[in-house]
């Protein structure tokens, strides 16, 4: 049984959201979704997600393909493998050939843990929908 981690802030769902966790539930029997933290979120972008923790949390546990969705506290995905034994990790494209990527790879590598990059949908990010949102407050 190989079961998958996907790690997201799954902040304002969007397509490029479903598209990594359908594809990943396609190549593994158990797919758990880690959803960052607001603070972890705040640690790592210098900004708090538009939708809370607690919704984003119950929004992603809802969608038919993940079998468990569990809080996601820091970049340390090692630390996500020790509360969830997972065989492989699920990232976007964006991250290969990259220093956070290589850094990730090398830390499941520790841990056993395979990293499979998935196509990065260019059409929709959160990084958009957040910049539309206030490109329309301001206009």
């Amino acid at each position: 049984m190989i079961t998958g981690y996907v790690p997201g802030g799954f902040d304002m769902l969007h397509i490029g959201h479903l598209n990594i966790l359908r594809e990943a539930a396609k190549r593994c029997d158990r797919l758990i979704a880690g959803v960052a933290t607001d603070e972890s979120l705040y640690a790592q972008k210098n900004r708090y997600p538009v939708i809370s923790f607690d919704e984003r949390i119950q929004i992603v546990g809802a969608l038919r393909m993940v079998d468990l969705a569990v809080p996601d506290t820091s970049q340390d995905k090692r630390l996500a493998w020790q509360a969830n034994h997972f065989d492989v990790i699920f990232k976007g494209s964006d991250w290969q050939g990259t220093a956070k990527g290589e850094r990730l790879e090398a830390e499941m590598a520790e841990v056993g843990a395979e990293v499979v990059y998935m196509p990065y949908t260019l059409s929709t990010s959160s990084t958009m929908l957040r910049e539309a949102i206030t490109a329309g407050l301001t206009a």
